[in-house]
């Protein structure tokens, strides 16, 4: 069994007790509870439910369903977090077969739930680490899929997001460079997201690790504090403005970063509003692996880069850098406005592109100056724009989209 690790200083927790409201010694090891759960507000009341306690977060299922989680805050629990976290397919219902409890240390915990879903047999297991703030999530289809599945994991809390705090960082003017911090995120996460549903389209064979057996479905499930984050360090981010409680795709982003654009760019053609990743694994032309840049402007580097990069105020670099003058990456902008950007290189640049929906419409040469600036209006009835540059060695920097309106 396989976890992933954060790469950050954990801060101690506490676990939950029978009486949640008050404070719980420090959790040593996972323990494991049958019947109603003692997650203030849950939903898990039957007497064959099971609540799961680690030193980071709590969760219960119920019919093999995740149905509540609480994370500590101030040395408390808080109250139930959540409606569901599932594997969703978009027709049918999963019948539960069984749920077992496979492996169980004060270390390490797993579950593996059978159900039934229009006669096929599905095999969900749920990984839980008492060092690890989450939960690792998969689900395998015992067959063959040979028709388009609209499927995935779906986080459904119990009340919506609260953004009145939170500053969306998509139009401003001169943003000021030293806003912006660098880090790479875990290879594993394959896409940011701005909503806690991964499902998507497959067919057939695309479906995940498909074989001629069986399908498989993976994410992480966030739920635990991200720490501090220190420049150049691996660590989990998270798509939910706490930056604590969120869902991941788990496919990992290997192989070629051009490659990787190419299916970026065919996702942002739907209107997928997912953002590019940086990982050890994931290499240009040179085999080197790049940096994530992301908009922090209250200097709360944990939670702003969090923010940012799941909302797509970032880009990635292999060198050079760009920053957004107008409209941020991952903003919106107004047709007929304008989008204007800096480029920087302390080795000289070379050129730059601008990209409209998957199609290269204008070009900069730069004959090595350090910092280059420039801009062009946005068209009516596009999708998205996408800066690119290139310094005088050949390494380049990539935007996330700006969205147009």
């Amino acid at each position: 069994m396989r976890f992933y690790k954060t790469g950050l200083t954990l801060l101690a927790a506490m676990v939950l007790t029978a009486c949640s409201s008050k404070t719980a010694d420090i959790a040593t090891k996972i323990d494991v509870t049958h019947g109603p759960t003692s997650i203030v507000n849950g939903d898990a009341k039957g007497a064959d439910d099971i609540t799961v306690t680690t030193p980071y977060f709590a969760f219960a299922l119920s019919q093999g369903v995740l149905v509540d989680l609480a994370m500590v805050e101030d040395g408390l629990y808080t109250k139930d977090l959540v409606k569901s976290v599932d594997f969703t397919p978009d027709v049918g219902e999963l019948k539960l077969e069984k749920t077992e409890i496979v492996k169980h240390t004060n270390d390490e915990l797993v579950i593996k739930v059978t159900r039934n879903w229009n006669g096929q047999q599905v095999l969900s297991t749920y990984e839980v680490h008492k060092n690890y703030p989450g939960v690792k999530l998969t689900t395998q289809l015992q067959g063959q899929v040979k028709e388009t599945l609209f499927a995935g994991y779906q986080l459904e809390r119990n009340a919506p997001i609260n953004n009145s705090n939170v500053a969306t960082y998509n139009d401003m003017t001169r943003m000021v460079r030293n806003h912006w911090t660098s880090a790479q995120l875990q290879n594993e996460l394959s896409a940011l997201y701005e909503t806690d549903d991964l499902r998507r389209s497959y067919s057939g064979k695309s479906v995940g690790k498909s074989t001629d057996k069986n399908t498989e479905f993976s994410a992480w499930l966030s739920a635990g504090s991200l720490g501090s984050l220190q420049s150049d360090k691996q660590f989990y981010t998270s798509t939910s403005p706490q930056a604590e409680l969120g869902l991941f795709d788990l496919k990992p982003t290997t192989g070629n970063f051009e490659n990787y654009m190419t299916v970026m760019r065919q996702r942002w053609d739907r209107g997928e509003r997912v953002y590019l990743n940086a990982g050890p694994l994931l290499k240009n032309a040179k085999q080197h692996s790049g940096k994530v840049y992301a908009y922090t402007p209250k200097g709360s580097i944990t939670a702003d880069f969090a923010r940012a990069a799941a909302r797509g105020h970032s880009f990635v670099s292999f060198g050079p850098e760009v920053y957004p003058l107008t409209t941020n990456f991952g903003g919106e902008a107004a047709p007929f406005s304008k989008t204007e950007v800096e480029f920087r290189s302390e080795v000289g640049l070379a050129k730059a592109e601008i990209w409209l929906d998957g199609v290269q419409v204008a070009g900069w040469k730069i004959n090595g100056a350090k910092l280059f600036r420039t801009g062009v209006p946005v068209p009516p009835n596009r999708t998205w724009m996408q800066w690119i540059v290139e310094d005088v060695q050949g390494n380049k920097a990539y935007s996330n989209p700006i969205w147009v309106k």
